[in-house]
This record gives structure tokens, C-alpha cells and sequence, in this order.
């Protein structure tokens, strides 16, 4: 009689409210996670527009505020997945499950609260998604718009091409403001020539256009046209819009459009070879899959929880990542169908919520006819917490033998299980957004789906350097908590182990990490990014790669030395250049002399030959053109635009070395240089702060605040870093300050934590 009262009973509303108080929590923890994930980056830049270009503390949080709606809009459907299978893991993991069961209600009875506030988070998804969202892109296109036009220089940095129409801008030395220039090129589309300028400034005209003037400056045509230059004391000259500043491109601006003019854009929509794809019929299909994805997916969360055997928060958060993950799978296979014309608009945006809802629907179907088979809810779980590896250890090793550091094996094992959880999930979530951003870009270039897994295997070392000092801090503070709300550490305590004598060998194992994290950086990242860069360009660019190099050169110009190179193309691995030009700087910056040639081949020992070259040469006599040589010494390796992330230690302090021999300041890169050699110490600082902050009991920190802590460590970590970089990019520190500084700042809190700790002892 009682099994049938647990078949039919309903919880009450109670229940519901408990139930539904355990679930937002988590949800909420989940939104802000993967919001903060995806924005991390852009929070770390904003520092230094606050700090070094000029920009308002008011206008840069509106601008972080605009960029975190949309994206909070697009993860709420799998903040609520992830969050809901955290709350039931731990339900089912503190037994409450089972009180559930005992009581005579079933656990498939939780769909009811699930399914009512799902139904709640649905409505708050429809209205981000089609009021807030909008409105904050809008916003952000208005700001971005501002600052273009009233701070132009805001996205300005040393080496690196800035993009104003047709015109390229790029500068050896950037003030820290970024409207003071020094060793400038410029390429202007309409002589589709270089001018090169020993020095530069940036301001707004009365147009509310780009105004640059530049200072002693030179021009010198091509010695096919005779020999000739221009030198010049000052020109002045307003620049188009800028492509690759501040502003957004005409796709990403429909985002913000209100529903009434997006629908409007769709209906003037026309099929065209150019366009054979309405963008704003995708854009409004999307708005409205998001909140339905929403309702969706809290559907999902009650028959998946119950498919599992074993119950866990960790367990929950990685089957939630998971099926986030193979749910922007589908994501991208529909948009691939929708740009090879295959699937409507409609269709392809809406097969992956067709997909879920099929899911849901046999899972419902499964734990309707089957109940919640397998779940040993009265059995003791040895391991929820993880893989299960340590219970099988444990419990096979033979009675009467003991193992010799036992204790260490076992915290050491389960910390090692934790970090790797925690890396995985993190490694997904980052994997995850970065396919997210980059789908209309495949989609674009009709990259396939073998193009994609190449190019992600060769970035995957990069994302998997990115998440590594997290998941060492988030592994610390989950075996904290853990082993503290089980009582196994006061049961160590009783036998007369103390906490940091018990945890002593999670540090070690942050200590062993460090080198190899370090490697990974400096040896790992810089090769495999280059590796991806390639497949970019001559895989998934592969066309409009071409179609560049038969029309023109591409004008980003590569430094060797004291010359800077233009081509239509360089082929590094085979040793070939086409349309070669050759400037030879002087000690001011200025050309002395220009080679040109059609072709070029790398004989060896950084010489090549030259085909068809014609040069001409510049002193205090004149121009003249003289006979070239068939080689040119161009050095052993051509310099690109200096990527910090992209060099290793030894290949930055090289170009510190060029960069101060050409006589241009290179605090920016010092900077850079002492930020990577600190890095690797983030995997020792962030999990020893937290681990000495959670280690100061009886009593201990619950899993809740050990794991808030290890999150406002970690976001002030990373502040800190863009911070003190900024302050060194701005010479308001030196740049060993400004790269050790918030290394040195938390290491000082570790060594906080452990004095009071040691005082507690005592």
C-alpha cells in the first residue's frame, strides 16, 4: 500500500518551495560563471582604457554592462540545465532523495517544481531576449559609436595593424594614451602606396572623422615608375570609419535591432547570389529558440538526473557541460545547413531545440514506463565525488597490509580527481564559447567540419593553458569543503593529524604543476598557435586568401631587422614571396632605399633570390636607381606584428632587443616579458590562498563560501593582472611592478592566511 502511495503522491507546495530555493542558487552561480567566462577577456582590456586611454570608469562599466546582458540572454538556457543537475546531485547525494522515497514520493515527482520553475525562468528568458538583450546591444553600438568617433585612439597598439576603410595604420611605439605615434606606416588605398613618418598624432576633426598628421615623413613610389620620393614636414589627413576599432560590423548591429524593424528587415529580404541568406530571419528565428531552449532544457534536467546511477554536484555540472556541448554541435551543423541553402532560416536555426525536445520526450517516456531503475538511493556511495577510483583502491587493497603514506595517497588522489573534473568542465565551457563565437565565421568561410577539428586541435593546447590555474584553484577548494563536510577531517584531527599536515600534498602538487605549466606557455602554445594561425589562412581563408594575392598585396607589414616587407604573399615553409617590395630604413625611421621584385626564393641562411628586381636608393644627393643584386640577406627568420601571447620568453626578449636597437621604446613588451615569466605562479598562490583560508578550522568553511572565496580570488587575480599590466603599459610603474605585482600581492595573502593559521595552532 505504501509502494502505491509513492507511485501517486504529489509533493506539496512546500516541498515545491524547497525545491525550487535549492535550484536558483546554482542557476544563478551558472550564469554569472559562464557570463564572466565569456566576457573575462574583454574585462581584462577594459583596465587599460580606464587606466591609459582616457576612457570614463562610467563608460567602460555601460560598455561591460551592454556585453554582459546579450550573453547572460544566450546562457540562460544552460545555466538552468547545469545549475538544476547541480541542485539534484546534491539532493541526491545528501540523501534526501531517499527521504523522498521513504516519505512515499517518487523522485520522478520533482519534475512538477522543476517543470514550474522552469516555466518562470522561460518568461524572464523570452524577456531578455527579445526587450533587454536588444537594448543592450543598442546601447553598446552607441557607445562603441562614440568612443570611435570622439576617442579614435582607444584601440590603438604597438605593432599592430589598425584597419580605416581601404587604409592600413600601424605604429613601432604607441604612447599610452594611444594618440602619440612614433615610426609610423601608413598605406593609402588610392596610390595603393606606403608612406612611412618618424612620428604621428591622432584626434578628432570637426567632421567627427579620424584626423592624422604626420611628422617627417617620406613616400617612395616604385622604382617601375622611375626613380622618385616624396618627403614631406607635416601631413595632415582625415581617415574613413574604422573597420577594426571599436566599432561592430552591419551582422553583429542586428542584434540590437527591436523586433518590429528586424521583422521588417526580413521581409525586404531578396535572394541573391551575393546574400543567399536573410541574416535577420536568423537573427529573429534565434531570439526566439533561445527561451523556448530555456523551457526546454529545464525539462531535460529531472528524467537526465534520473538516468544517472550515481549522484553528485561535480557529476551534475559535467553532464550539464556536456550536453551544452553537443547542443552547439547541433548549433553549428544547422547554421551549416542553413548557409549551403539546405535547411530555411527557420529550420536550421530551430533543429537543435527539435533535437532536445526529442531527447526530453523519450527520457520522459523512459522514466515513465521504467520508473528511476538502478539508483541505489539506500547504498552507501564510497565515491560519488568523482570517478570512482579511490573507493576501488580502498576497498580491494588486502586487510592486515598497510600502505605506506596512505593518508597522502588518498587526499593527493582525490585532489588529482577533482582538478581533473574541474579541468575538463572548464576546458569544455572555453572550447564551448570559443566555437560559439567563431560559428558565423566557419559558416562565412564554408569551412568543413574535418578544417574545423584541425584547427581546434591545433588551438586546444591554448584554451587548455587558459583554464589550467583555475582548475588547481577550483580542485583546492572542492577537496577542502569536501573532505571537511564528510568529517574526514576531523576525523583526521581526532587521530592526531592536523588539516596542514593532512593537505600538505595538494600544495606540493601545485608546486609540480607550475614547471610544466610554464612549458605549456612558453614551448606548447607559441608553436601550436602558429599552427592554427597557418590552417586559418591556407585551409579555412584558403579563397579569400587568394583572391587577395591575385588582387593586390595584403599591405601588413613584416619587419627583418632595419627593413620592413610588403607581399601579396609569404610562404614561410616553402620559402617563396610573391610581389615582393623591400624597404631598407634609415636610423630615423625613414626608407633609404625600395626593391622590388615579382618573385622570391629562400636559398638558405636567411638569403634570397630575387627575381626581375628593381631598386632604387636614397642619400643626401637624391634619388637614383641603381642595379640590384639577385640576393638580398632578409635574415634567418621575417619578423610578423609582435602577439605577446604568440612568443615565447627567449622569442620576446628578442624583440625587446630589435625594438630598443631601433631606438623605439619597448616598456609595453618588458611588461609582457615579466607577466609571462609570473604566470606559471598562479598555479601556486591562487590554490594556496585558498587553501589556507579553508584549512583555519573546526569549525571549517562549508562548500558554498570555500567556493565563493576561490571565486573572488580568481576574478581578482586576473583583475589585478590586467591592472598592473595597464599601469605598466602607462609607465606609472616599471614593468617588472607592473607584471610581478599581483603575483607579489597574493603571495603576501597566502603568507597572511598561513601566519594567522599558524597562530591558530598555537
Amino acid at each position: 500500500m505504501s509502494v502505491g502511495r509513492s507511485v501517486s503522491r504529489s509533493p506539496g507546495t512546500t516541498l515545491s518551495r524547497y525545491v525550487t530555493h535549492e535550484i536558483w542558487r546554482p542557476v544563478g552561480f551558472a550564469l554569472i560563471g559562464l557570463t564572466l567566462v565569456i566576457l573575462i577577456q574583454d574585462l581584462l582590456g577594459f583596465s587599460d582604457l580606464v587606466i591609459n586611454r582616457g576612457l570614463g570608469v562610467g563608460d567602460v562599466a555601460g560598455i561591460a554592462f551592454a556585453e554582459a546582458v546579450p550573453v547572460a540572454a544566450r546562457m540562460f538556457p544552460f545555466a538552468l540545465l547545469v545549475g538544476t543537475l547541480v541542485a539534484l546531485g546534491r539532493l541526491g547525494a545528501d540523501r534526501e532523495i531517499l527521504v523522498l522515497e521513504a516519505s512515499g514520493i517518487s523522485a520522478s515527482r520533482l519534475m512538477a517544481p522543476v517543470a514550474r520553475f522552469s516555466l518562470a525562468m522561460t518568461g524572464l528568458s523570452l524577456l531578455l531576449s527579445l526587450l533587454a538583450a536588444p537594448a543592450a546591444d543598442r546601447d553598446l553600438d552607441a557607445s562603441l559609436e562614440r568612443i570611435s568617433r570622439q576617442q579614435p585612439w582607444a584601440n590603438f597598439r604597438a605593432g599592430n595593424v589598425s584597419e580605416f576603410g581601404g587604409w592600413k595604420l600601424e605604429a613601432r611605439e604607441v604612447s599610452a594614451r594611444g594618440d602619440e605615434l612614433r615610426g609610423v606606416l601608413l598605406y593609402m588605398p588610392d596610390i595603393a602606396e606606403t608612406i612611412f613618418a618618424r612620428n604621428g598624432r591622432v584626434a578628432t576633426a570637426a567632421s567627427g572623422d579620424v584626423e592624422l598628421t604626420l611628422e617627417h615623413g617620406r613616400l617612395v613610389p616604385s622604382p617601375r615608375d622611375g626613380a622618385r620620393q616624396m618627403s614631406f614636414q607635416t601631413l595632415r589627413t582625415e581617415l574613413p570609419a574604422s573597420d577594426a576599432g571599436v566599432t561592430r560590423s552591419a551582422v553583429e548591429r542586428l542584434a540590437g535591432l527591436p523586433l518590429g524593424a528586424l521583422m521588417a528587415r526580413r521581409d525586404r529580404f531578396a535572394q541573391s547570389p551575393v546574400q543567399p541568406v536573410s541574416r535577420a530571419a536568423v537573427e529573429l528565428n534565434r531570439r526566439l529558440a533561445t527561451p523556448v531552449a530555456t523551457a526546454l532544457f529545464g525539462l531535460l534536467a529531472v528524467p537526465l538526473f534520473l538516468a544517472r546511477r550515481n549522484f553528485s554536484r561535480s557529476g551534475g555540472s559535467v553532464l550539464g557541460v556536456l550536453t551544452t556541448v553537443c547542443y552547439f554541435v547541433l548549433v553549428q551543423f544547422g547554421e551549416g545547413l542553413v548557409e549551403a541553402g539546405v535547411f530555411s532560416a527557420m529550420a536550421g536555426v530551430w533543429f537543435p531545440n527539435f533535437v532536445v525536445a526529442l531527447g526530453v520526450g523519450l527520457l520522459l517516456w523512459r522514466v515513465r514506463r521504467e520508473g528511476a531503475p538502478g539508483h541505489a538511493f539506500d547504498r552507501p556511495q564510497l565515491r560519488e565525488r568523482g570517478f570512482g577510483i579511490l573507493s576501488r583502491i580502498f576497498t580491494s587493497h588486502a586487510a592486515g597490509r598497510p600502505r605506506r603514506r596512505a593518508l597522502q595517497r588518498y587526499v593527493i588522489g582525490f585532489y588529482v580527481e577533482l582538478v581533473a573534473i574541474s579541468f575538463l568542465v572548464l576546458l569544455a565551457a572555453y572550447l564551448l564559447i570559443d566555437i560559439m563565437e567563431r560559428l558565423d565565421w566557419f559558416a562565412r568561410h564554408h569551412a568543413t567540419g574535418l578544417e574545423v577539428m584541425r584547427f581546434y586541435l591545433a588551438r586546444l593546447p591554448l584554451l587548455a593553458s587558459r583554464v589550467v590555474p583555475m582548475a588547481l584553484l577550483i580542485g583546492t577548494a572542492l577537496v577542502v569543503s569536501l573532505l571537511a563536510v564528510e568529517g574526514e577531517l576531523t576525523g583526521m584531527r581526532a587521530c592526531g593529524i592536523s588539516a596542514p599536515r593532512a593537505l600538505l600534498p595538494v600544495l606540493l602538487f601545485t608546486l609540480l604543476v607550475a614547471p610544466a605549466y610554464f612549458l605549456l606557455r612558453d614551448v606548447v602554445v607559441p608553436r601550436t598557435n602558429a599552427l592554427a594561425d597557418e590552417l586559418k589562412q591556407t585551409e579555412i581563408k584558403a579563397e579569400v586568401y587568394r583572391e587577395i594575392s591575385e588582387r593586390r598585396k595584403s599591405h601588413v607589414w613584416r619587419r627583418s631587422g632595419g627593413l620592413v616587407l610588403e607581399a601579396a604573399r609569404f610562404d614561410e615553409e616553402s620559402g617563396q614571396a610573391r610581389d615582393l617590395t623591400i624597404y631598407e630604413l634609415g636610423g630615423d625611421g625613414l626608407p633609404v632605399s625600395r626593391t622590388d621584385a615579382w618573385q622570391a626564393r629562400h636559398v638558405g641562411r636567411g638569403v634570397w633570390r630575387l627575381r626581375d628586381p628593381r631598386r632604387v636608393e636614397i642619400d643626401e644627393q637624391g634619388v637614383r636607381e641603381v642595379r640590384p643584386g639577385l640576393h638580398t640577406d632578409l635574415g634567418d627568420t621575417l619578423g610578423v606584428q609582435v602577439d605577446s601571447m604568440h612568443l615565447s620568453v627567449a622569442q620576446l626578449g628578442r624583440e625587446i632587443g630589435a625594438v630598443e636597437a631601433d631606438g623605439y621604446d619597448a616598456t609595453q613588451l618588458r611588461v609582457d616579458y615579466h607577466v609571462k615569466l609570473a604566470d606559471a605562479l598562479a598555479c601556486v598562490v591562487m590554490p594556496a590562498s585558498v587553501l589556507f583560508f579553508a584549512m583555519a578550522g573546526p569549525p571549517f568553511p562549508g562548500p558554498a563560501q570555500t567556493l565563493l572565496v576561490s571565486g573572488a580570488i580568481a576574478v581578482s587575480y586576473l583583475l589585478l593582472t590586467g591592472v598592473g599590466a595597464s599601469l605598466g603599459y602607462g609607465g606609472r610603474v616599471s614593468p617588472a611592478v607592473g607584471g610581478w605585482g599581483p603575483t607579489l600581492i597574493f603571495s603576501a595573502l597566502a603568507a597572511y592566511l598561513a601566519f594567522r593559521l599558524y597562530n591558530r595552532r598555537l
